[in-house]
């Protein structure tokens, strides 16, 4: 991860992302626009320049970015505003919780495979319950999450003896799934590893 460089989410529908590198002067390197809110942001902790947003209610996608060129390298739609987003620190994976979504089939929180996003976890809720902050445990295995119901929630979702291996399922071109953008960050080659 890069410390010259801030993600700010805001109900502009838009993430800005800032350099910097000069704290009394910060400057504007990026807007990366969604539909609606983006309160739900997070760096990757295996590697530089790679950052997740969230949309809320009107946009309900998952994008990723590369914030050294500002580049969108994918979204995934999901179905319900996204409120938070969690890097796995073990494995290629990453988490989100939901607040206001599908009335069908509503979710708590998903646990997907990066980057193809295939869902691996899925945890269903009752239409009414939705997320309204979460917090991954000091030792990043667990997540906490407080609902509108007046609780809070626990869910592990990391074995701790995992190597820092990618998921199986995850197919893709590298960590930023595209191979130029992995050169300029000198990823000379994929492999299982992510560290």
């Amino acid at each position: 991860m890069n410390n010259t460089e801030v993600a700010i989410g805001a109900n502009d529908n838009c993430c800005t992302v800032w350099d910097i590198t000069d704290k009394f002067k910060p400057s504007l390197k990026f807007i990366l626009p969604h539909s609606a809110a983006v309160k739900a942001m997070a760096y990757c902790p295996w590697t530089k320049s790679l950052l997740v947003t969230g949309g809320g209610t009107k946009d309900r996608n998952i994008r990723f970015w590369h914030t050294s060129s500002g580049t969108l390298l994918s979204s995934h739609y999901t179905k319900g505003q996204v409120t938070s987003l969690h890097w796995s620190i073990f494995r290629k994976e990453i988490v989100a919780t939901y607040g206001f979504g599908d009335s069908d089939s509503p979710l708590i929180l998903a646990k997907y495979s990066y980057p193809n996003m295939a869902p691996l976890l899925i945890v269903p809720a009752s239409p009414s319950l939705r997320i309204l902050s979460a917090s991954t445990s000091p030792n990043n295995d667990s997540i906490c999450v407080a609902t509108n119901d007046s609780t809070v929630r626990m869910y592990k979702l990391w074995n701790l003896s995992h190597e820092l291996i990618s998921n199986p399922i995850g197919l893709g071109s590298g960590i930023y799934g595209s191979s130029l953008i992995d050169l300029h960050e000198g990823m000379g080659h994929t492999g299982d590893t992510i560290r």
